[in-house]
């Protein structure tokens, strides 16, 4: 069912109004989108730095635990070679151990790691060296502490070292290992609560996991993905893309412990991660097509409406022009009446004396004009009517010089005085020269009634290059030669200055002009590719200037 015409400017405004809130809402839905992934990720970092914050810490205290013991009274003899009391030691070390639950065992060894001592039972049910040697050797050449790796002892359970030297007088005597269960740092992971899908993990120096969070279970122990070693070993903390050890892509922020070479790493599922961006993507193609489909819609109806109101103006010129033509006919009724009252009188006098020269002479001339004035209204007509074809061709106004001096003579009567101004390097100009010779007659007729009491027309040519600034009042760009029409008449009032051009306004009593003859200028200049200005001061004159392409090329002369 078609529009109403009362309903289509609506339709037309809704359309402009919703089309770029939809675009609007698509650009910021996608950029909340995007901004739910680095919140995302944001979230991850966060976790990571928590955690390994909480990892440091609880290697710290346990290591600060266990300096105090190496420090004990109890073995001092031992830097004095002297025979250690095992079974004070023992019921030392066994106390302390009983304190911190993690402790599996507390184990003295020699620096050739040589199991001395331990608490509270023995490791593998006899003596002899400490398991994971390159941790006991680190410490024993550094004099620093160390956490060895996460193995399965001989119970079948996972456990790591953490050795400090037994420092006397400068140099390490012995080492003190406290073995450590992993879930403590398991309950750390557990304590964080993860979103669905997500793993955490606590990977130590040897690239073994100490503790995990999420995916399969029975995890601890095992050689960590080789994305993740490679991340560990290219910085100490960042984002990368990985893959669980279950074989799902993952997108994981780590941060690596400097103290001790263990490591902190979030894995967020690749789909749960990208979803985002996928959702930004769909919602801006959803988008952009309901943006096009309104588009489409916007602009058919836009090039409906501009065809219909096309059809509406063509329909009420006509109609204007219809109406205009009658209230003209009176006008020009009697302007022709004039015309042939002139020539016909002028006949009269030829006949009763045909032998008179000088009144023919006399005569000849007002017929001339009669005759020239008639051609004129009647070119007029035709241009009203749009029967009239502009046939522009590329002329110089020099040779046209001598028959537009007698045209603005013999236009503008006796009692003005006319100069036309020509410059010898003016440019040629491309028009129609008979339109622009009604044009200029048209201009010299107005000129002429505008000074009933005599005065001076003036026409002068010259050559003008527009470069098309706002502050131009023409409009135009490019090289046109402007043809400026100065009287000295009574000038325009500024009311009627706007509707000069208007077709049938006139300010002349009735039967005493038609309007249509700055029509035709203003037709003719717009026809010919250029324009027409006018300026006015009541009471000092007009000059209406046309503006007229110039030709491409030289004119022989």
């Amino acid at each position: 069912m078609p529009l109403k015409s009362h309903h289509r400017p609506l339709v037309l405004l809704v359309l402009a109004a919703l089309l770029p809130l939809v675009v609007l809402s698509a650009v910021l839905g996608g950029a909340w989108l995007r901004g739910q992934q680095s919140a995302m990720e944001a979230n991850a970092i966060a976790r990571v730095d928590r955690l390994s914050a909480l990892v440091d810490r609880e290697l710290s205290a346990q290591m600060d635990a266990l300096k105090a013991v190496a420090a004990s009274p109890l073995l001092d003899g031992l830097a004095a070679g002297r025979e250690l009391d095992a079974v004070t030691f023992f019921e030392y070390a066994e106390r302390v151990q009983s304190a911190l639950p993690l402790w599996t065992t507390i184990v003295l060894s020699d620096v050739e790691g040589n199991r001395l001592v331990d608490a509270p039972f023995l490791v593998g049910g006899v003596r002899g060296r400490v398991l994971d040697m390159d941790s006991h050797r680190r410490v024993v050449e550094t004099g620093q502490p160390a956490v060895g790796t996460i193995l399965r002892g001989p119970r079948g359970n996972y456990a790591f070292p953490i050795r400090v030297p037994v420092t006397r007088n400068g140099a390490p005597v012995a080492v003190l290992s406290a073995v450590v269960m992993p879930e403590g740092f398991q309950s750390l992971l557990f304590g964080n609560r993860l979103p669905p899908g997500w793993i955490a993990a606590v990977i130590d120096a040897e690239g073994r996991l100490v503790a995990r969070a999420g995916g399969e279970p029975d995890m601890i122990g095992r050689h960590a993905s080789e994305n993740a070693l490679r991340a560990r070993r290219a910085a100490g903390s960042g984002v990368y893309d990985g893959m669980s050890l279950e074989g799902t892509p993952t997108v994981v922020a780590f941060r690596t412990l400097p103290d001790y070479g263990w490591s902190v790493h979030f894995a967020i599922p690749q789909d749960a991660y990208r979803a985002p961006v996928s959702n930004a993507v769909w919602l801006a193609g959803v988008g952009a097509l309901a943006s096009l489909l309104m588009a489409g819609a916007f602009l058919w109806l836009l090039v409906r409406e501009l065809r219909l109101r096309r059809r509406q103006e063509a329909a009420r010129e006509e109609s204007l022009r219809l109406e205009a033509l009658g209230r003209m006919t009176g006008g020009v009724a009697h302007d022709i009446a004039n015309l042939l009252t002139v020539v016909m009188s002028g006949i009269a006098a030829i006949r009763s004396r045909p032998n008179d020269a000088e009144r023919i002479t006399r005569v000849l001339p007002e017929i001339e004009g009669a005759v020239a004035r008639g051609q004129a209204l009647m070119r007029q007509m035709a241009a009203f009517g749009r029967r009239s074809v502009y046939e522009p061709v590329p002329f110089r106004l020099q040779d046209r010089k001598a028959s537009l001096e007698a045209l603005l003579a013999r236009s503008a009567g006796s009692a003005v005085d006319t100069a036309l101004i020509v410059p010898d390097d003016l440019w040629p100009i491309i028009a129609d020269p008979d339109a622009m010779e009604v044009a200029l007659l048209n201009l010299a007729v107005n000129a002429r009634d505008a000074m009933p009491e005599g005065g001076t027309l003036t026409v002068m040519a010259e050559n003008r290059a527009l470069p098309g600034r706002r502050s131009d009042d023409t409009g135009l760009t490019g090289d046109f030669v402007a043809l400026a029409v100065r009287d000295t008449g009574t000038g325009i009032p500024p009311d009627h200055l706007r509707r000069i051009f208007e077709p049938f306004f006139t300010t002349k009593p009735d039967g005493k002009g038609t309007g249509l003859g700055l029509s035709q200028v203003f037709g003719f200049a717009r026809q010919s590719g250029g324009t027409v200005t006018v300026t006015s001061t009541v009471g000092a004159g007009t000059t209406v200037t046309l503006y007229l392409p110039r030709a491409a090329g030289d004119i022989p002369g």
